[in-house]
């Protein structure tokens, strides 16, 4: 049998509520404008994680 690990990750919730929020809005833009393909969506979504982690509360 394999043995399972399992590791505790603390997560800031500032950091995830504002990613959140983010997301969100840049959905609901996306929603009504259309402009960005399912691609381009996905990159929109990977810089708001990647800035939102970046940022020092």
């Amino acid at each position: 049998m394999m043995s399972e690990k399992r590791s505790e990750v603390n997560i800031d919730e500032k950091k995830l509520n504002q990613m959140k929020l983010g997301i969100i809005l840049a959905e609901r833009k996306n929603l009504k404008t259309r402009e960005k393909s399912n691609d381009e969506m996905v990159e929109t979504i990977r810089k708001i994680i990647e800035n939102e982690i970046k940022k020092n509360y």
